[in-house]
């Protein structure tokens, strides 16, 4: 006898290229999940083409605040039920924002490689001396860290402009030849800030260990596949990594090898997180997904209208749906609406208008044919249509002859042809 699961609510946050933002209600019981269950924070009327959003993170250990970064150099700080509480202009350099975080002070990273740490009487900048694709921050031990296009993994204390770790590459290759270096994205590995991993659009994931060594003390390489976010595990040495072409695979740092593939997206993957034992991604499909982290089995799919750049998932607690108070005004009304039209005294209907039978109209003739199913042996006109019958006769003849005549033309320059060659005379 299977005991049947109590129905649980999880709340997922999704931002897309377009600059919207919205809020899924998941529900474990798959017969509760419909399209009532999402709710757009973000008038999308307002909305620009430059506000797509880039990256978002939680503002605060409780989960109640979402910061988000967005191509136009603005940074929004939403509360989980849509109300918006500040909004900052990253004006401090060139590009989008690649990262944004909070310890105590906000803080937000520019693909140019610019870092500021937001206060309210000094400005402090860090250049990470490079292009930047990602940059995370880790509020428990006050640190951030950077990662872009050969601008290898820097970890900095807040505060300090220069890095307290640095990573090196990786050994030349077998032909002596340098290793390209390219972080597409980077995520922290347990508590403490001591251990990081970084995937790359090359096709590598790596993991460091600030206490070991500067380069890295476990490397995965994939052929031809560009990984694009990646997302700690159940522990420490597991990490989700979403690839270019639609592939979510489980990296074991352990046997340093990949695990089973999640399968379902059709593009790329844009955000994963692992949550209670189930795998939540987005990707440029439009498909928000849920899988179980340990059968591989696809549990949820919804479609969202727009192309997915992130997701967050609300685990220390839980947010109700704005509109669920609405749909109950608008039930009340409807019913009000109802009482008004019963007390309302009927109308009889008129009479209708009766219809005259309709006047017959005289049929056609039927036009005759070579095979005669359609002449009328009764009709008088039936000399005039066997005269039609001859002629079509007679013009299909004079086809036949001018094509047989035709035919000997050929033959006869065939002839001709072969008596001039010199092969046939030899």
């Amino acid at each position: 006898m299977q005991i049947k699961q109590e129905d649980t609510e999880i709340d997922i946050f999704v931002a897309t290229k377009i600059g919207s933002f919205k809020h899924v209600k998941y529900h474990t019981d798959a017969t509760k999940n419909n399209k009532k269950c999402i709710e757009n924070l973000v008038d999308i009327k307002s909305l620009q083409k430059d506000e797509g959003v880039t990256c978002m993170e939680w503002g605060n250990a409780e989960q109640t605040e979402i910061l988000l970064g967005k191509k136009n150099q603005q940074i929004q700080v939403y509360s989980t039920d849509g109300t918006l509480h500040r909004s900052y202009t990253a004006d401090y350099g060139t590009g989008h924002v690649v990262g944004v975080g909070r310890c105590r002070r906000l803080i937000s990273a520019l693909s140019t490689g610019v870092v500021k740490i937001w206060k309210k009487k000094e400005e402090v900048l860090v250049d990470t001396g490079g292009k930047l694709d990602r940059m995370r921050v880790c509020a428990a031990e006050q640190l951030f860290a950077t990662g872009g296009e050969e601008n290898d993994l820097k970890i900095y204390r807040i505060g300090e402009p220069e890095p307290i770790f640095s990573a090196k590459n990786l050994a030349h290759d077998w032909l002596q030849l340098r290793r390209d270096i390219w972080v597409s994205d980077l995520c922290w590995c347990g508590q403490g800030g001591q251990l990081a991993a970084v995937c790359s659009r090359h096709g590598y994931i790596r993991l460091y260990d600030v206490r070991a060594q500067r380069r890295p003390v476990c490397n995965i390489e994939v052929d031809k596949m560009a990984a694009t976010c990646i997302a700690p595990g159940r522990d420490e040495r597991e990490v989700m990594v979403g690839f270019g072409r639609g592939q979510l695979h489980a990296v074991e740092f352990r046997a340093a090898r990949l695990g089973a593939g999640l399968r379902g997206a059709a593009g790329a993957v844009a955000g994963v997180a692992v949550a209670g034992g189930q795998v939540y991604s987005a990707s440029l499909d439009r498909h928000l997904r849920v899988h179980c982290y340990s059968t591989k089995q696809l549990e949820y799919k919804q479609y969202l209208t727009s192309k997915l750049t992130g997701l967050l998932v609300q685990t220390e607690g839980s947010t109700p749906l704005r509109s669920a108070p609405e749909v109950k005004e608008e039930l009340e009304v409807q019913d009000e609406m109802d009482q008004l039209f019963q007390h309302m005294d009927t109308i009889e209907d008129k009479p209708k208008k009766q219809k005259l039978p309709p006047v017959p109209t005289p049929s056609k003739k039927a036009k005759p044919s070579l095979e005669g199913s359609t002449i009328d042996l009764n009709d008088d006109n039936l000399e005039d249509e066997d005269q039609v019958v001859e002629d079509q006769e007679d013009a299909i003849k004079k086809l036949l002859r001018s094509t047989e005549k035709q035919k000997r033309r050929m033959e006869k320059k065939k002839k001709e042809k072969k008596a001039k060659s010199v092969f046939h005379n030899a």
